[in-house]
């Protein structure tokens, strides 16, 4: 038990802050997407966590079995967030957010590109 207290206050130490690390899942368009929703459960015990999907993915992914906390993005949130010169570009505001991008499940041919 006292190594899971030890990690836990590793991981507020690699931030510098005691918040949560923050962590962007990314999944793509594989049918192992299926345990989406479950990577998302598992993150979000210890970390803050947002989703992105892509549109193949939407597939496989059960949109209403995600924690209530995580917000997903999908491509038309990226186009509808944006109108003019000096909006916030959500890729960008991601990049921003995360502490570290995780794209799981990674389909070979996402892996190839």
């Amino acid at each position: 038990m006292a190594h899971l207290e030890s990690a836990n206050t590793d991981m507020n130490l690699y931030n510098g802050t005691s918040r949560k690390p923050r962590i962007l899942l990314a999944a793509s368009g594989s049918v192992a997407a299926i345990k989406f929703a479950n990577l998302c459960h598992c993150f979000s015990e210890w970390a803050e966590v947002k989703a992105v999907a892509t549109k193949a993915s939407l597939h496989f992914v059960d949109r209403a079995s995600l924690p209530k906390d995580v917000t997903l993005y999908t491509d038309e949130d990226e186009w509808s967030t944006w109108k003019k010169i000096g909006d916030g570009v959500l890729h960008i505001e991601l990049r921003r957010w995360a502490d570290i991008m995780v794209i799981a499940p990674l389909s070979a041919n996402t892996l190839g590109k």
